[in-house]
């Protein structure tokens, strides 16, 4: 005898990919048909939906509770056809936040707050699912990979072997890809201010996009850190106004001056997204973002999954954060600035150019934009010291105390902004490095002279 379908059986149709229709029909009979804009499981015998622009819809089920909905599953096509009877409309509760939240999400991604504006959740009680399998549907493509408990396991085992904070975001992003089959992926982190993300780790993706930053509240990525909450976006055709709108203004670029921004890590054609905020002892540490060229490939089984590795990520970032303020010596090592010149590669000898600006740090190297904040006046400090003092050897301990950096005490990034800094050095194969030679340790490489240019709030210094 065949099991009898219930609500758990249709998670995959709840994920948006595909719209939920609603049928209803007056006293009278006379029938109603509308899409739905969100469709939320309550419990096994319980379906949600979403009353935006309901009126005559919600108008018939007080008449007439009965209602049919057609739920499809993205994965298979396969159609349900579910019977059932109006039982409520709630206004307030758990139910109705979870649908406000989740249409909030969509608002806030496609600039459409006025649209979708959740005015109430209308509970229906299931009677009956029956599967349809109507003649002339294409054969289903490859079943999404779904992330497991084993791989999990791994993954968390690796990142808490990690010693260092670079090896941590190595680590958890190339086991995505190796564990899970998330081929993309990018961390951001809170910057100092907590009111932007900046990316400090990327993979998968042609240009690393690496420093990129993004407002809390803005895009994916920020919504889920500002929510403190997953962000499931399973069709992103939905917000192609959206990501073309925010990739070209961050691609816009003026003359060489202050307020540049670096162009993010991005899918061309992105099918779906799932961003998770990385939670330590209650204090947002950053998100954790992912995508894919499919539609649907993220469900809230996989936003689970990805948040308990982001709370451990998080933790382990604090961790190597901590780890590095109470270690290396204050004394700062010398180095002889010649003996790099002697040892690395060299072009023509010509000198690079590094201009500084005073109002935001941005630094750009022979005209271009490198990098801005607390790394752009890092890496102005560095340069200083070397073409004052020679120095090349450096602690992250003392570096940290130099008041030039504006680091608050409540929140120190500087050691994920030296991660920033040698991670777009290396992508802009520039000709200084920074390269670590112990625990709280490290030496600037040059590799051609160096020019620096000093501009305090866009007038030459």
């Amino acid at each position: 005898m065949t099991r009898a379908l219930t609500v758990a059986d249709l998670e995959e149709c709840f994920v948006g990919l595909v719209p939920t229709v609603l049928a209803t029909a007056s006293a009278s009979g006379t029938p109603n048909v509308t899409y739905l804009s969100r469709t939320h499981p309550v419990d096994d015998e319980r379906i949600a939906v979403s009353n935006q622009f309901l009126s005559k819809s919600s108008r018939n089920a007080a008449e007439n509770p009965r209602a049919s909905l057609l739920l499809i599953r993205p994965s298979t096509y396969e159609e349900y056809r579910v019977s059932a009877l109006y039982e409520r409309t709630d206004r307030s509760g758990p139910v109705f936040e979870r649908l406000r939240n989740d249409l909030a999400m969509i608002a806030a991604l496609t600039a459409m707050e006025d649209v979708f504006r959740l005015s109430a959740a209308d509970i229906f009680r299931v009677t009956d699912i029956e599967r349809l399998s109507p003649p002339g549907f294409p054969e289903p493509p490859e079943p999404m990979r779904m992330a497991g408990s084993d791989e999990l396991g791994e993954l968390c085992a690796r990142i808490s072997r990690c010693g260092d904070l670079e090896t941590i975001l190595a680590v958890t992003l190339d086991g995505l890809d190796e564990l899970l089959g998330i081929g993309h992926s990018q961390l951001l982190l809170a910057d100092e201010t907590a009111t932007k993300l900046f990316t400090i780790a990327t993979h998968g993706y042609d240009e690393t996009g690496v420093g990129a930053e993004v407002a809390i509240g803005e895009g994916v990525a920020g919504l889920a850190a500002q929510r403190c909450a997953p962000v499931v976006v399973p069709n992103l055709s939905q917000m192609d106004r959206y990501t073309r709108s925010v990739r070209e203004s961050m691609e816009r670029s003026g003359g060489v001056g202050a307020g540049h921004s670096i162009p993010p890590a991005g899918l061309a054609n992105p099918g779906s997204q799932l961003a998770v905020p990385a939670l330590a002892m209650g204090q947002l540490v950053g998100s954790l973002f992912v995508e894919d060229e499919r539609g649907g490939r993220f469900s809230q089984r996989d936003a689970a999954v990805l948040g308990t590795l982001a709370s451990l990520l998080a933790s382990s970032v604090q961790s190597a954060r901590a780890e590095v303020r109470s270690s290396g010596a204050l004394a700062p090592a010398t180095g002889s600035a010649q003996a790099v010149h002697d040892t690395a590669t060299t072009d023509d000898g010509t000198a690079v150019g590094v201009r500084h600006f005073t109002v935001d740090g941005s630094t750009f190297l022979d005209g271009e934009y490198l990098i801005k904040g607390v790394a752009g006046r890092l890496l102005w400090s560095l340069l200083r010291q070397y073409r004052d003092e020679g120095r090349t050897e450096f602690t992250n301990r003392e570096i940290r105390l130099d008041p030039s950096l504006d680091l608050p005490d409540f929140r120190d990034n500087f050691e994920s902004r030296l991660i920033l800094l040698k991670r777009r050095l290396e992508d802009r194969d520039a000709p200084l490095r920074i390269v670590r030679t112990g625990r709280g340790r490290f030496r600037v490489e040059v590799r051609r002279p160096v020019r620096l240019e000093l501009r305090d709030n866009n007038r030459a210094g």
